[in-house]
C-alpha cells in the first residue's frame, strides 16, 4: 500500500491529457503512453508518472532500465486493480487478455554526472534523450506534460506543442499523432523565433548567447523545406524547430532537430547538417526503419541532403571520392559489416566511425548507384511512393526493393544483394591496355578485370581524353574479366574509369591522398609525444585518440624498424621525427596539423602536430574530428584558419599516347650565355651517369668556366658524391699540394672502396682541382652504413658512432621522392626474399640527406665560397632530391642544377627537376687494363694486413695463359706492394689493352713473377 500511496500523490500534480484521436491511416489500434513529468534541477532528477492504456489482446513488454520504479497498479476494464512489481531485470510483462487494461507506473530518473547517459537536468538546461522514461518494444501513442521552472519553454514530438505559464511553473504539453518508439525533450531559458513557410511553422530554440545565429539557421531551413517539398511533396509536419543543446548531439526527431551548442556555432553546419537533420523528417521520422531491417534512412539522407548539395555545387564527384576515402580509411581487415547490418552508428563507440563509413558513406553510395541504375525519373518517383506508402509506419529495404521493382518494372535483387549483403567492394584492373591504328581511327583495346571473388554486376563510365576533346561511354561489366574496344578519329592521350566517383570501389593508389581520416580509421593508430615537458601540451589529443584505440608511445622508445607498421602521430618536436619529416615544423601561434604518406609504409599515413600551448590543444579537440578529409589544418583559439585537401588523381587513370612536349629552338643559350646565368648561384649542381665519359668532361668544363668567373674573393668549392666525409683530411692535403702523387691520394682517399668506379672517369676534375688548389668536399657517408641500412631496413643496428657520421634530421617524404625511388627500386630488385623498399629509401634519404647537410655545413663555415656539386643525375633533382634539402636548411639559397641529355626524363617533368639540359659530348675512355680474374681480399693470416687471393680465371681474358692459376696471392705489380684490390687497379691505372705488367703471385709457397 506504501507504494500505491506515493502514486496517489504524484497523480495529484498533474492532470492528465487525453490523447489526440486516432487517424483513418493509423486505425489498427495501439497502445497510449500518457507521460507526467517534473524536475528537481539542483539534485539533477526527474519524477514522472505513466499511463498506459492496453488495447484488448494485446500483450505489453515494459522496459524500466536504470529507472526507479516507486509504484505500479494494473486496472482491468471492470476488474479490481492489481499491485504489480516490475522482474529482476526491471521489466514488466503482461500477458494479452481478452480485455483492455491501464497500467500506472511512478519513477525515478537520477542523470549522471558526466551525462553519458544522454541526459542532462541541471539549472543550465533540460534534455532528455536516453532512456528516461520506460519503453515498450513497439511503437506507442505518446501524450506528455512536463512542468518546467518559471520562464522556460521546451520542446518535444508533436505538431500540437502547447507551453503555458503559471505563477509557478511553466507547463508543456504535447500529444503526438504518430506512433513513437520514445520521446525526446529539451527545455530551457531559450529565446525563441518563428517564421511560416510553405505552411510550416519554422522555430529557433537557442540559448540567449547564441540567439544572433537564428535569423540565419530560420533562413537556410526555409530554403531547404522548399527545396524538399518540390522534390519530395509535403513536409511531412505542421512545425520544424531548430534546438540548441548544452551536449554535444546532432540529432532529428520528428519535428525538431538537436543540435549540440558547439555544433550550432561551427560555420559550415548550416550549409550541411541542417539540411541533412530537415530532411530526416521524411526519412528516418516520417517513414521510420523497420525492425528488422538495416538502417536505410542515414544513407538515403546523406544521399540527398550532403551529396546532391554538393552535386548542385559541381562538386559531386569530390564529395563522392571523400565518402569512398573514408570508407576505405575505416572498413579493412576482418569484421566490416554488411550495408543490411548497419543499424545506427553509435557516436560514442569505438567502432563509430566504421558504423558511420557502412550505414551513412556505403548507404549514401548506394543509391547514388540505384539512382543510376534505375535513371532520375524512376528514382524520385520510387522516392515518393516509399513516402506515400509507409507514412507514419516503417520500412525495410525489402520494401524499398518491392517500391523500386515496381516503379522500374525489373527485378533489382541482384543489384540490392551486392550491395547490402556482400562486405568486399569492388577491385577493379587493367590489362593488355593497346592502342592501334587501324583506317585512319585509333583503336583503343583492354581487358576491364574485377579482382574480386565473384564479380558484381557494374556500370563503370569510362572517359577517353584525345588530342581533340573528351568523350564519355558507359560500359556494363559483369564478369571477372571482359575485353572493351573505342575509336575515336584523333589520337588518344588517356583512358579514365570512373573518373567522377560513382562506384563505391577500391581506389588505386594514385587515387588516395594523405587525410586525417586514414589516420582516425587505421588498424594501427600510435601517438607519439615528446620526451620533454612539451609533452603535457597535446595530452588532452593523445588521450582522445587513446579512447579511440591508440597507443601513446615516447618519442625516446620508439625504434626506427617499428614505424613501418601502421600509422603514426608525431606531436611535437624530436629526435625520432626530424629523423622522418625534418623541416616540416610550423613555429607560429595556434595549433597545426600536417598528415603525409608514412614514406616507409605507403599504405599509412603520418601525422604531424604543432601546438604553442596546451590550452589551442584542448581548443581543437571538440573540432578537430569534422576536418578528416584534410592533409593541412591550421587553428587559432579552436578556429580554423587554413585548410588543405592533398592533391590525388580523380578516376582510375591510364595514360595512352602522351602528346610531345618540345622545347622552342630560340630558347637554346650557348654554353657561355648559360654560364654567365648560373655564374651567381651559390651552390650549382651538375649531374651524371656514372660510367658516361662525357658527363665528366662536361662537368669538368661548368668548373672550369665558373673559375673563370668567380668575383675577387671568392672560392669555388668542389663537392662531390664520390668521398665520404671521412676521406676529407685526405681531400684537403691533395687540393692544397701537400700530396703531390696521385697514385699516393687515390690510395690514401679509399677512392675504390668507397666509389669504385674507374677512376680515369673524374681524373680531369680531380687533377683541375688540384692544380687549382680549389677545395675538394667529401659530401657522402660510409658506404658500409648505407648498405647495412638497405639490407636491415631500419636504423636499429647502427652504433651511435654511426649514427653521429651522418644527417640526423632527414625528410623521407618530399614530394615524388618516395615514388621516384619506388620505380628505380622495381627495376632492380626482383627478389621477393631481397631487402625491402623501406631499407632502400632510408639508405637513399640518409645518403641524400648527408651530401645535403655537408654543403651546407661549408658554406656556413665559409661564406665567400660557391660550390659545384658532383653527383648522380638522381641526387641533383631539385624537387626531391639534395636541393630541395640544402634549401630547407639555407631558406633562400641561390641554386642552379645541370644535367646532360639522357632521355629517361621528359617534358614537364624535367621542368620540375632540373633549369638546364646540356648536350654532353658523346665520347668514350679506352677500355680499361684488365688482368681476367675475379679477385678477393682476406687476412694475411698475421692479424695485421690483408691480402688478394685470385678466386677465379675469366675464360675471356689472358691470365690463364699468362700462367695465372685460382688460388694465387698476388703480392706485387711491377714491384709495387699488392695488399689490396685498389692497390692492384692503381697499378693498372695507366695501362691499356695490350699493355705487360710484371705480377708476383704466391703459389703453395712459391714464389713467382
Amino acid at each position: 500500500m506504501r507504494a500505491l500511496a506515493c502514486f496517489c500523490v504524484i497523480l495529484l500534480l498533474f492532470a492528465f491529457q487525453d490523447p489526440q484521436p486516432i487517424r483513418a491511416d493509423q486505425s489498427i489500434p495501439s497502445i497510449h503512453h500518457t507521460l507526467a513529468l517534473s524536475f528537481d534541477l539542483d539534485q539533477g532528477t526527474a519524477t514522472g508518472t505513466s499511463r498506459i492504456r492496453i488495447p484488448a489482446h494485446m500483450p505489453l513488454h515494459l522496459d524500466c532500465g536504470s529507472l526507479l520504479v516507486t509504484g505500479t497498479v494494473l486496472e482491468p476494464d471492470g476488474r479490481a486493480p492489481l499491485t504489480i512489481r516490475p522482474d529482476t531485470d526491471n521489466a514488466i510483462r503482461l500477458a494479452p487478455a481478452p480485455y483492455g487494461q491501464t497500467l500506472f507506473l511512478s519513477w525515478r530518473l537520477e542523470t549522471k554526472p558526466d551525462n553519458s547517459d544522454g541526459n542532462r537536468i541541471s539549472r543550465d538546461g533540460i534534455v532528455l534523450t536516453g532512456f528516461w522514461h520506460p519503453l515498450t518494444d513497439r511503437d506507442l501513442r505518446f501524450s506528455l506534460e512536463a512542468r518546467l521552472p518559471r520562464g522556460w519553454t521546451g520542446v518535444t514530438e508533436g505538431d500540437q506543442l502547447l507551453v503555458r505559464a503559471t505563477k509557478s511553473a511553466s507547463l508543456l504539453r504535447s500529444s503526438p499523432t504518430q506512433p513513437l518508439r520514445s520521446l525526446h525533450l529539451a527545455a530551457g531559458r531559450y529565446r525563441v523565433r518563428s517564421k511560416t513557410v510553405e505552411g510550416v511553422t519554422l522555430l529557433t530554440y537557442f540559448f540567449p548567447e547564441d540567439a544572433a545565429l537564428a535569423p540565419g539557421y530560420i533562413e537556410d531551413a526555409a530554403a531547404y523545406i522548399r527545396r524538399y517539398q518540390q522534390l519530395l511533396g509535403p513536409f511531412p509536419y505542421q512545425r520544424y524547430a531548430i534546438v540548441e543543446n548544452r551536449l554535444p548531439t546532432g540529432y532529428g526527431m520528428p519535428g525538431f532537430t538537436l543540435l549540440g551548442q558547439a555544433v550550432v556555432r561551427l560555420p559550415f553546419i548550416r550549409k550541411t547538417s541542417l539540411a541533412h537533420e530537415i530532411l530526416h523528417s521524411w526519412f528516418g521520422n516520417s517513414v521510420g526503419v523497420a525492425d528488422h531491417s538495416g538502417n536505410w534512412c542515414e544513407g538515403l539522407t546523406t544521399y540527398l541532403a550532403d551529396q546532391w548539395l554538393a552535386e548542385e555545387k559541381g562538386q559531386g564527384a569530390a564529395y563522392r571520392k571523400n565518402q569512398i576515402l573514408r570508407y576505405l580509411a575505416y572498413a579493412h581487415g576482418e569484421g566490416v559489416p554488411t550495408l543490411n547490418d548497419f543499424r545506427g552508428a553509435g557516436d560514442t563507440t569505438p567502432l563509430a566511425g566504421l558504423n558511420r563509413a557502412v550505414g551513412y558513406d556505403k548507404g549514401s553510395l548506394f543509391f547514388h548507384m540505384l539512382r543510376e541504375e534505375v535513371g532520375d525519373e524512376t528514382f524520385l518517383a520510387g522516392l515518393r511512393d516509399l513516402i506515400r506508402d509507409k507514412r507514419h509506419a516503417r520500412a525495410s529495404w525489402q520494401d524499398i526493393r518491392e517500391i523500386f521493382n515496381r516503379r522500374s518494372g525489373r527485378d533489382l535483387a541482384p543489384f540490392f544483394e551486392q550491395w547490402l549483403q556482400r562486405t568486399d567492394i569492388p577491385r577493379l584492373l587493367v590489362e593488355d591496355l593497346d592502342v592501334t591504328q587501324e583506317n585512319g581511327q585509333s583503336r583503343i583495346r583492354f581487358s576491364l578485370i574485377q579482382d574480386n571473388p565473384r564479380p558484381f554486376r557494374l556500370k563503370v563510365k569510362i572517359r577517353l581524353e584525345t588530342l581533340s576533346g573528351v568523350t564519355e561511354q558507359i560500359v556494363s561489366s559483369t564478369e571477372k574479366e571482359q575485353t572493351f574496344s573505342l575509336t575515336t578519329n584523333t589520337v588518344p592521350t588517356g583512358l579514365v574509369l570512373d573518373p567522377d566517383a560513382d562506384i563505391l570501389r577500391q581506389l588505386t593508389p594514385r587515387e588516395i591522398p594523405p587525410s586525417l581520416v586514414r589516420f582516425l580509421g587505421a588498424a594501427q593508430q600510435f601517438v607519439v609525444l615528446p620526451a620533454d615537458d612539451s609533452a603535457q601540451r597535446y595530452r588532452p589529443l593523445a588521450e582522445m585518440l587513446q579512447r579511440r584505440g591508440a597507443t601513446i608511445l615516447r618519442a625516446d622508445e620508439v625504434k626506427n624498424s617499428r614505424l613501418s607498421q601502421g600509422s603514426w602521430l608525431l606531436a611535437g618536436d624530436s629526435a625520432l621525427r626530424r629523423s622522418l619529416l625534418a623541416g616540416r615544423e610550423i613555429e607560429e601561434p595556434g595549433f597545426h596539423l600536417q598528415v603525409v604518406n608514412n614514406p616507409l609504409a605507403g599504405s599509412q599515413v603520418m601525422v604531424l602536430v604543432d601546438a604553442d600551448s596546451l590550452e589551442e590543444t584542448r581548443a581543437v579537440l571538440p573540432r578537430l574530428l569534422h576536418y578528416g578529409k584534410y592533409a593541412r589544418l591550421d587553428f587559432r583559439q579552436g578556429r580554423i584558419q587554413h585548410r588543405e585537401i592533398a592533391p590525388s588523381e580523380q578516376g582510375m587513370r591510364l595514360s595512352l599516347l602522351e602528346a610531345p612536349q618540345g622545347i622552342p629552338v630560340k630558347e637554346v643559350r650557348d654554353f657561355s650565355a648559360i654560364m654567365d646565368a648560373i655564374a651567381s648561384s651559390r651552390v650549382v649542381y651538375v649531374g651524371e651517369t656514372h660510367t658516361r665519359y662525357g658527363d665528366h668532361l662536361l662537368q669538368l668544363q661548368v668548373v672550369q668556366a665558373l673559375v673563370d668567373r668567380l668575383d675577387e674573393g671568392e672560392e669555388l668549392a668542389l663537392g662531390m658524391e664520390m668521398f665520404p666525409r671521412s676521406s676529407q683530411p685526405v681531400l684537403d692535403a691533395y687540393s692544397r699540394g701537400e700530396i703531390e702523387e696521385e697514385k699516393t691520394f687515390v690510395k690514401k682517399s679509399g677512392y675504390f672502396s668507397s666509389w669504385g668506379f674507374d677512376y680515369r672517369l673524374y681524373r680531369g676534375l680531380l687533377g683541375f682541382a688540384a692544380r687549382h688548389h680549389l677545395p675538394i668536399i667529401g659530401l657522402n657517408l660510409d658506404k658500409k652504413i648505407v648498405s647495412q641500412v638497405f639490407r636491415s631496413g631500419s636504423l636499429d643496428d647502427l652504433t651511435p658512432e654511426q649514427l653521429r657520421t651522418m644527417a640526423l634530421d632527414r625528410d623521407l617524404a618530399a614530394p615524388g621522392y618516395r615514388q621516384r625511388l619506388r620505380r628505380i627500386f622495381g627495376q632492380h630488385d626482383s627478389s621477393p626474399h631481397g631487402p625491402g623498399f623501406g631499407g632502400f629509401l632510408q639508405a637513399q634519404a640518409i645518403w641524400d640527406e648527408t651530401m645535403a647537410e655537408t654543403i651546407v655545413r661549408y658554406l656556413r663555415d665559409h661564406p665567400e665560397s660557391r660550390m659545384v656539386i658532383i653527383a648522380g643525375t638522381g641526387h641533383v633533382y631539385k624537387d626531391s632530391a639534395i636541393p630541395l634539402r640544402v634549401a630547407r636548411r639555407l631558406p633562400g639559397i641561390s641554386q642552379s642544377v645541370l644535367v646532360s641529355v639522357n632521355g629517361r626524363d621528359t617534358g614537364n617533368e624535367i621542368g620540375r627537376r632540373v633549369d638546364y639540359l646540356l648536350f654532353a659530348p658523346d665520347v668514350e675512355l679506352p677500355p680499361a687494363a684488365r688482368i681476367g680474374v675475379s679477385l678477393k681480399e682476406e687476412d694475411r693470416g698475421d692479424g695485421k694486413e690483408k691480402q688478394v687471393r685470385i678466386v677465379a680465371i675469366s675464360p675471356h681474358g689472358h691470365g690463364r695463359e699468362d700462367g695465372l692459376e685460382k688460388d694465387d696471392i698476388i703480392l706485387a705489380i711491377d714491384g709495387e706492394p699488392v695488399r689490396s684490390v685498389a692497390d692492384l687497379k692503381i697499378g693498372l691505372l695507366d695501362r691499356r689493352a695490350g699493355d705487360t705488367v710484371t705480377l708476383t703471385v704466391l703459389r703453395e709457397h712459391t714464389l713467382l713473377a
